[in-house]
């Protein structure tokens, strides 16, 4: 018959009344590490000591410590998982935060090493029904009697719950917002941050619930940058559909007057316009051509060289501006930006 948490609680606190030859050499040993000043302690040394001082020396070699630079949700975790070659589940990992702890104090690292190894020293003695425990989160009696009874024996500050909420938040750097009656609604206003690029869905045990009170669509509104490495990595085509200038992201105020084809209500005088800008032969134009807000005539080169044939007067008024192209970094007239990305470098 398997213990259960408070079973093994109880034997292990037992251990501390008096100390076996092996238990104080471990203890002189943590004393050792801790008082040295070093901001950083070696988690796996500091693990084969605690091993000893206080599980019994029963989590090696079966657990397994590691660091852990995606797990930025909480501080520590351990997992308790099937082993490929028995079926059975016995194979634990005990996973520390990179991104969380590195900046911490060294005490938060100590606390949470002990905090995962309790974990990992019921799944060695009550198997698989610690992770429900007798309050559903694996934190019940039998959890708080060995980390009190722990606290208590060498100072230190085992919790249930770490409070490295600014730590947490500062990688959830992807973030949706919801444009139904819930983003009016506290605490979140329709918010969803997250650390990884996972859109809200069904997979999301709150999304029916979601769907049936609001009924909005998540929209992502921020993202973090690309990293270098990411930008190496992109296709011809991703590096194409990101660059930001289009030239529809430059006609703006033209779409009262241009693309509606609205006219003036006032006539053009044209004796009024700079004579500089025509050639004065018969005093008639037979074409004016303006270009508004940045969008340029893509046939001007032509219309210059007719400029030279024709007796007749053209005004042309043009801002030709020079872009780079985003995949082979040659200069382009923006208004040919788009035909150059078709053409050169086609999807």
């Amino acid at each position: 018959m398997l213990l259960t948490d408070e079973d093994a609680a109880t034997q292990a606190i037992s251990t501390l009344g008096s100390l076996t030859a092996k238990q104080r050499q471990a203890l002189d040993a943590v004393n050792t590490i801790l008082s040295n000043g070093e901001p950083f302690v070696d988690i796996h040394e500091l693990f084969g000591h605690y091993n000893v001082l206080y599980f019994c020396d029963l989590l090696l070699p079966r657990v397994e410590v590691l660091w852990s630079p995606r797990l930025t949700l909480c501080a520590g975790i351990c997992e308790l998982s099937k082993d490929a070659t028995t079926g059975k589940f016995t194979r634990i990992r005990l996973k520390m935060s990179t991104p969380l702890l590195q900046y911490r104090p060294r005490s938060d690292t100590v606390n949470t090493l002990l905090h995962e190894a309790i974990h990992a020293y019921f799944f060695i003695t009550t198997s698989w029904k610690h992770s429900r425990g007798d309050d559903g989160t694996g934190h019940g009696v039998g959890f708080q009697l060995l980390a009190d009874a722990i606290n208590n024996h060498g100072n230190y500050g085992i919790t249930i719950y770490h409070t490295f909420h600014d730590e947490v938040d500062s990688y959830r750097t992807h973030v949706w917002q919801c444009d139904g009656p819930c983003k009016q609604r506290p605490p979140y206003f329709g918010l969803v941050k997250r650390s990884m690029n996972r859109p809200p869905g069904k997979s999301d045990t709150w999304w029916d619930k979601h769907e049936a009170g609001c009924g909005g669509t998540y929209t992502k509104i921020s993202e973090p940058a690309l990293t270098k490495k990411q930008k190496d990595n992109m296709s011809k085509k991703e590096r194409a559909g990101r660059q930001k200038n289009k030239l529809d992201n430059w006609v703006t105020s033209s779409k009262a007057t241009v693309s509606k084809g609205k006219t003036s209500k006032h006539s053009i005088d044209l004796e009024e316009q700079d004579k500089t800008c025509s050639h004065n032969s018969k005093g008639k134009r037979k074409a004016e051509m303006a270009a508004v807000d940045n969008v340029v005539n893509p046939k001007k080169s032509r219309a210059a060289d007719e400029i030279e044939d024709n007796d007749d007067d053209v005004l042309i008024v043009e801002h030709k501006i020079l872009v780079e192209c985003p995949i082979c970094s040659k200069k382009v007239a923006e208004s040919d930006i788009n035909h150059h990305l078709d053409v050169v470098h086609p999807p």
